[in-house]
């Protein structure tokens, strides 16, 4: 089962200093994740759509301490080829690059999300991304928006490829384009949520 944990930031719009909390958490279809990817002669976009990542309802449990939030056992587990291009030519090299045959798939993983002492809306959260079977760690600076049981996370990141053991391809467009091996990974993400039990520890 597919488990997914980022819209479980809504902790922080009612949850104590300190609580357990346990919610039914759906990834709606208008949420995508997005990788830009830039070259010296243009640029392009992969989406995976929210359809795509997490199909089912998923119950999930967070743990908030102050301005922390701490999540177990979660994971996005994404095919690569749901990632889909209007380039054509650009999404089949991403393929090539993500080395898709071998390993068709990535994970992302939230380790835990810290708010800001200002506003509790936007903080960073801390993700392990996992590509070809190689796992880093990155701080992911996020904004969350509530509208009733709806929540929307967003944020970007830039990373490099290399960080994965990954070389930019050199033939793309005959050799005519060089591909950036900094890209740029996106979040919009919309969650539909309902709160399941609250146990609050004492001060």
């Amino acid at each position: 089962m597919k488990k997914f944990l980022f819209c479980s930031l809504f902790v922080f719009f009612a949850a104590p200093l300190f609580a357990q909390l346990t919610a039914l958490v759906e990834l709606t279809k208008s949420s995508a994740l997005t990788i830009f990817v830039e070259t010296n002669i243009m640029n392009f976009s992969l989406v995976q759509k929210g359809e795509n990542m997490l199909r089912t309802p998923v119950e999930v449990s967070a743990n908030v301490q102050k301005n922390k939030l701490f999540v177990d056992h979660n994971k996005l587990d994404l095919d690569v080829r749901g990632f889909k291009s209007e380039n054509l030519i650009g999404q089949q090299e991403f393929y090539k690059l993500m080395k898709v045959d071998q390993f068709p798939r990535m994970n992302i993983e939230l380790l835990c999300f810290e708010a800001n002492s200002e506003c509790k809306t936007s903080g960073m959260a801390v993700l392990n991304i996992t590509i070809t079977n190689v796992t880093r760690k990155y701080e992911f600076p996020v904004v969350v928006e509530k509208n009733n049981d709806l929540i929307r996370i967003v944020g970007q990141k830039r990373i490099s490829i290399t960080d994965f053991g990954l070389s930019a391809p050199t033939n793309l467009l005959f050799g005519m384009a060089k591909v950036n091996e900094q890209i740029v990974i996106d979040l919009n993400l919309q969650c539909k949520y309902r709160l399941q039990n609250e146990e609050v520890a004492e001060k």
